[in-house]
């Protein structure tokens, strides 16, 4: 079965489940490539088969263009020397790729993305850097990985030898407040400048949209989808979106609520959480037919449900989402196994806890937008401090509260924009002298005026109102 063409000659034939070569690699010449073979093999053991068959995309144009520029007299064999592969990495990024490729000073290369930059080129990097990988492992490539830059990963061994050494208290770097004390430095000979799209998570309409897209070609379950879908449109933390059991949603009607426990409420359900019909039915479909499979009753919702009323059967301990194992799913195992795969496939930096940022941001937002009193917008904000469950309430809530202040400003300069619009379409039609000037008498100064004195340092505020500056992206609120 013939799963897809590549470059001319290049072809994936896929064997199903039989044997341990799920997907067989052909070469131009209709020889198998028995070292991509290999590759997508392993890829898929330590991946997932859609990740592998990204990652097959994207290496086999180059092992193609390798053998273009070999017939030609150019390039090399992959299996060279890695200053060899690393020069033929570099042609290929500049001449294919279109990208623009400069030594750093300590050694390794910086790429930098041009307009003409094929959107492949991070995949690209990655998928190489891992075939390497998995060939050193096999023992058919007998030198260092020549995607792999050996002074970067010293440094980024002593970097982390120090900051393990630290003793002074940080912040969970599941708050997102702070980054994460041991961030590994790239290890990349080849290291990208700009081709990840962080996401200004505070007010990016795009952010939810970028990891759904990411999860799809991570070949997401879904489950995946669901607990994503429940973070972005409740707010919750993913401890408390995994914690879900089937009574917590039974209890709210299996509708668009569940019953949740809070940060420090030691598993105590003390506040809901609401996600849209769209999702309550989806999370129906997945009970009935992915956890259904994973379910050691092989029960589906109905099942339950009558178990419960006429048997009393117990839906406290009845976990809403599963691992492979059959045990209630894990934060971190929902971090590993969907969250981070789609994020690197996005082309995405980004903490799960994000979401729940992203959430507050979106409904303050619509707070402000929507309300039509100033008593309306503190109700309002209210419910939403008791919604969140924070306990700092009002505090937590002035970290976002600065980046909506230009807005309420906005809102003024709308109505004076108007006013000024008005008062030159009045002026402009009324007949003008050619000599017409301004009269002394008619510049009047205003009475009681807080006038500043010249001599006085400019106003910051004043020269950020004339500068017409913009809102910028608050601090994580911690909880």
């Amino acid at each position: 079965m013939t799963v897809g063409g590549m470059e001319p000659g290049f072809q994936l034939v896929g064997r199903g489940s039989t044997g341990a070569f799920g997907i067989l690699v052909f070469d131009r010449n209709k020889r198998l490539h028995f070292p991509l073979t290999v590759f997508a093999a392993e890829a898929v053991k330590r991946l997932s088969g859609s990740t592998a068959r990204v990652y097959l995309n994207a290496v086999i144009p180059f092992f193609y263009w390798l053998e273009q520029e070999q017939s030609q007299g150019g390039a090399c064999q992959w299996e060279e020397a890695p200053e060899a592969v690393q020069r033929s990495v570099g042609d290929y990024l500049v001449e294919r790729l279109k990208c623009k490729v400069r030594e750093h000073y300590t050694g390794f290369q910086v790429v930098s993305l041009t307009s003409g930059t094929q959107s492949t080129v991070r995949v690209f990097l990655s998928a190489l850097k891992l075939f390497y990988q998995i060939m050193r492992a096999q023992d058919r490539y007998r030198h260092a990985n020549p995607l792999v830059d050996g002074p970067s990963t010293v440094l980024a061994d002593v970097r982390n030898r120090i900051a393990s050494a630290d003793s002074l208290p940080q912040m969970p770097e599941a708050s997102g407040v702070v980054r994460p004390r041991k961030r590994r430095l790239s290890d990349s000979y080849f290291k990208l400048v700009g081709e990840s799209w962080v996401p200004q998570v505070i007010d990016d309409l795009d952010f939810p949209a970028r990891i759904m897209s990411g999860g799809q070609r991570a070949g997401w379950r879904l489950q995946g989808e669901c607990i994503t879908r429940i973070l972005f449109e409740s707010g919750c933390r993913v401890s408390e979106a995994v914690g879900l059991s089937l009574h917590d949603w039974a209890t709210r009607n299996l509708l668009q609520e569940a019953q949740a426990f809070n940060k420090g409420s030691h598993g105590r359900r003390v506040k809901f959480i609401r996600f849209s019909a769209g999702t309550a039915k989806l999370l129906r479909r997945c009970f009935d037919t992915e956890r259904r499979q994973l379910d050691r009753n092989r029960y589906g919702l109905d099942d339950y449900v009558i178990r419960a009323k006429e048997h009393g059967l117990d839906l406290n301990h009845l976990p809403l989402f599963l691992s492979r194992s059959g045990a209630q799913l894990t934060p971190k195992a929902f971090r590993e196994g969907y969250w981070n795969p789609a994020c690197q496939l996005a082309g995405i930096e980004a903490d799960v806890h994000q979401t729940r940022h992203w959430y507050v941001t979106q409904a303050i937002r619509g707070i402000y937008e929507s309300a039509r009193s100033e008593s309306e917008i503190n109700r309002r904000l209210r419910e939403l401090i008791e919604y969140m469950g924070w306990k700092s309430g009002w505090e937590t809530l002035q970290a976002y509260q600065h980046y909506f202040d230009p807005l309420r400003h906005a809102e003024i300069q709308d109505q004076l924009h108007r006013r000024m619009d008005l008062a030159l379409q009045e002026n402009l039609t009324q007949p003008q002298s050619p000599c017409a000037t301004v009269s002394a008498s008619a510049i009047r100064p205003v009475e009681n005026a807080d006038l500043p004195n010249q001599n006085d340092e400019p106003d910051s505020d004043l020269e950020y109102l004339l500068a017409m500056g913009g809102g910028h992206d608050g601090p994580d609120d911690g909880e």
